[in-house]
């Protein structure tokens, strides 16, 4: 099982966006896009290969595909999605369009970055490329909407272009047999999905109403049923933890730090809690800035931890250390050659926010 607040930004990414940690776990949860609604529309920034598909028609099926250039699973999957697309050529279009690569809704430097990506991958990569614009519409009125948590993942859309499937790119092909085929049982795909993901609409549900006692209550439920799937909990439990039981919770960071022997990306995981969440308590943050600071004596990653200490020195309301904080960050960014370009000049503008007290 997928740690559902968290795959799609940090555990996919080597480095995270830090506008994917301010927004983990706030997001609004309202009705799911599911199997057997209309199709959402496809409007990109760019299509970069391919036909610019504008609409879906009638009797014709589709494959919708979302990716990004940092997620390594996807570009594993490339290979495939072009064998899928000459398999089924003339029968089933196949979309590819890259999300997440942008954590600025006006920076639009990053889709020179994906067509460099797609242009390098030649006939690897044969089949319909498009790139989604700054603001996210097509992540958010898709893959969001739809309650995923991280990419790869695959959408078909049938004849009537309504959602026929939904799931991981390496399970489409059968399924897409059967919808050309008038044989598969969307009815059945959607009970079993409802089935399935209950548990994650009922957690995000009770994260969006900040009910963290609740969501405490569901990912115990969850972990009794199938202890083995504990570890994949391990930031939704701290999140609801630090908002309900700041010793208990500090005691499981300390649990996870011991348990991973002090790895980098658990501190990376843990301290994201305090960069995202405005609402917690003062001893939590003091727990949050120590482990940050622990963190940084590793010399890994430094500009993101001193991103995130800025972060909780605002929530603190101590803008002139979140300011000291940032402009470390930035600094550390600019001589980090592993830091993205992109990521680089959020945190100039995050910089530039906290001095005009935005």
């Amino acid at each position: 099982m997928k740690n559902r607040f968290f795959s799609g930004c940090l555990l996919a990414r080597q480095v995270a966006s830090l506008g994917c940690l301010l927004a983990l776990g706030s997001s609004a949860v309202a009705g799911y896009l599911n199997i057997g609604d209309p199709a959402p529309e496809l409007h990109p920034a760019q299509w970069l290969k391919g036909d610019a598909i504008d609409r879906f028609e009638s009797n014709h099926v589709y494959v919708v595909e979302f990716w990004a250039t940092w997620c390594t699973p996807c570009k594993a999957n490339i290979p495939h999605l072009t064998e899928v697309a000459h398999k089924f050529k003339g029968r089933a279009a196949v979309i590819g369009v890259s999300i997440w690569e942008n954590p600025d809704p006006k920076n639009t430097n990053y889709l020179a970055k994906v067509a460099q990506f797609v242009q390098s991958e030649g006939d690897k990569m044969d089949y319909n490329v498009a790139v989604d614009v700054p603001q996210g519409d097509i992540a958010n009125g898709w893959v969001k909407a739809a309650g995923e948590g991280g990419i790869p993942v695959s959408f078909i859309i049938g004849k009537d272009g309504h959602i026929a499937w939904i799931g991981y790119p390496l399970e489409l092909d059968g399924v897409l047999d059967q919808v050309l085929a008038d044989k598969f049982d969307g009815a059945a795909a959607r009970r079993e999905r409802d089935q399935k993901l209950a548990p994650d609409h009922a957690l995000k549900e009770a994260f969006a109403a900040n009910n963290y006692q609740h969501a405490l209550e569901l990912i115990d439920q969850m972990i009794a049923a199938k202890p083995e799937q504990a570890p994949a909990f391990e930031y939704d439990r701290l999140m609801a933890l630090f908002h309900t039981d700041v010793p208990a919770a500090m005691a499981q960071a300390n649990e996870i730090l011991e348990k991973y022997q002090h790895d980098i990306g658990k501190y990376q995981m843990i301290a994201s809690i305090f960069a995202a969440k405005d609402d917690l308590s003062p001893a939590a943050y003091e727990f949050g800035q120590k482990l940050i600071d622990t963190a940084l004596k590793k010399e890994d990653r430094e500009y993101l931890f001193l991103a995130m200490k800025a972060q909780v020195r605002l929530h603190l309301h101590d803008r002139a250390d979140a300011i000291k904080y940032q402009e470390a960050a930035v600094t550390a960014a600019e001589k980090d050659s592993h830091a993205p370009a992109s990521f680089v000049e959020f945190l100039r503008k995050q910089l530039a926010d906290f001095k005009a007290g935005i």
